[in-house]
Order: structure tokens, then C-alpha cells, then sequence
């Protein structure tokens, strides 16, 4: 008979050679999975364990994650934006460098606690750390870990209606105004970023049903937006023109 540590070793094995995992972390893995087992998490009432794609196949996406990407998205575009407009100002390039830079990594920490936030919550749902690691397009389970920061588990917490973790910042009161769409949110700047990205990278007039998923108040606003891009474009002089 197998020693429970055998036992537990070739478990691992066979789940390297089905995930690609390194053995490490598919030792873990099996370890979880047995305390999972041993403290009844499969009862009615607790979270189910080992979740994959396939349990959220016709599951509606929750709205307070949308309005999450939303929030942050805008912020994220924000910084871009200002990053990209310091490059109009040319007199000064140790002004240029700071600025840019401070507004890139502005931008990089948004991104870095929505990536932390979306991958937190969806762990609290039972899905899998394989499948944690291969959305987040990492190997190794550190790489997803990094993620999961103090921020993240305070603006967690507050977009899902939790109580603020112990020394709290300001990230738990961002996350519920994000599922409140009060306060630090701002659902009409948000809708005019949607629109505005649409009008930009949208597959039209190649596929005249692009905009149809949308809601027709921004489908509107969307096609609108593309009429004054064309327009503008139409009245530009073309190369060469007026040349004498």
C-alpha cells in the first residue's frame, strides 16, 4: 500500500502532466484540494471548490464587475491621455520624462488593481489557480499572488459590500461608490469613454452590425460620434492641396 505522501506525490505527477504546471505548485494544488475535502468545503452553503470555465457557460457576467472595468478604464485612459498630451510640450525634457512617467505608472496602478480585483473576486467564486494562471497569462503561482495586494482585497471588499479590512484606505469607500455608481463613480464619463472608443476601433462600416450589442441611446451617441470623425476628416485638405 501507498504511504499517504506517495500517495499525495503521484497525485501531483498526473496533475503536472494534465495542467503543465511545475510539480511545486501541482503539490500545492492537491494540498488544497484535501483540506478543501477535509473542512466540508463542498457542503451546502460554502463556495464550491475547483471550479473551470465550463461551470460559468450561460451565467450572466455580474454588472458590478463591468462597472468595475468601466471605473478604471476611464481613470487608466486618463493617464494615457495626459501622458500622450506631454508630448506636446517640447521646452523642457527633464519636465517631459518626470511628468510622462509619473502618469504612465498612474495608469499602470489602476490596471494593476483591476487585474487584482477581477482575479480576486472570481478566486472567491472557486475557480481554479490552473485557470487563474492561464487568464493572467502567467506560470507560476507567485505570478498570480503578486496580485493580490492589501488594495485589492480593500477595494474587494467594498465593491462587494464587505465590511473595510483593518487600516483601510481609500480603496474600499472607491469600490462601493463603483457598485453604488455614486461618488467616486461617474457612469456618464464612463458611457462617453465606451462611446468614444467604439467610434474609434469599431469594425464599421466594414460590419454594419458592429454596434447592434449596444444599447441604442449609445448606439446612438457611438454612430454620432463616427458622422463628426468623417466629417472632420472629409473637410481636411488632401496632400499636396493648395501647393503652388
Amino acid at each position: 500500500m501507498q504511504s499517504y505522501n506517495q500517495a499525495r506525490a503521484n497525485a501531483a505527477r498526473r496533475r503536472q502532466a494534465e495542467t503543465g504546471e511545475s510539480y511545486a505548485a501541482a503539490l500545492e494544488a492537491i494540498r488544497l484540494d484535501r483540506l478543501h475535502e477535509r473542512d466540508g468545503a463542498t457542503e451546502a452553503g460554502n463556495s464550491p471548490v475547483g471550479r473551470g470555465p465550463d461551470y460559468f457557460h450561460n451565467e450572466p457576467v455580474p454588472v458590478v464587475l463591468t462597472q468595475l472595468v468601466q471605473y478604471h478604464s476611464h481613470r487608466i485612459a486618463k493617464y494615457l491621455y495626459f501622458a500622450m498630451d506631454e508630448g506636446r510640450w517640447h521646452s523642457d525634457f527633464a519636465e517631459w520624462q518626470a511628468m510622462t512617467l509619473y502618469k504612465l505608472t498612474d495608469a499602470m496602478a489602476h490596471l494593476h488593481l483591476l487585474i487584482g480585483t477581477i482575479s480576486a473576486y472570481l478566486r472567491g467564486e472557486g475557480v481554479e489557480q490552473y485557470f487563474l494562471r492561464r487568464y493572467l497569462q502567467v506560470n507560476e503561482d507567485q505570478q498570480v499572488e503578486a496580485y493580490f495586494t492589501p488594495r485589492v482585497e480593500e477595494h474587494l471588499a467594498g465593491l462587494t459590500g464587505r465590511p473595510a479590512p483593518e487600516d483601510s484606505g481609500v480603496w474600499h469607500s472607491v469600490g462601493s461608490d463603483i457598485a453604488s455608481q455614486t461618488g467616486w463613480s461617474n457612469p456618464e464619463r464612463h458611457e462617453a469613454l465606451e462611446a468614444a472608443l467604439h467610434a474609434l476601433y469599431g469594425n464599421y462600416p466594414d460590419d454594419s452590425e458592429a454596434f447592434d450589442h449596444l444599447p441604442p441611446a449609445l448606439q446612438d451617441r457611438v454612430l454620432a460620434l463616427i458622422a463628426i470623425m468623417r466629417t472632420e476628416a472629409s473637410t481636411e485638405p488632401s496632400q499636396g492641396e493648395g501647393a503652388e
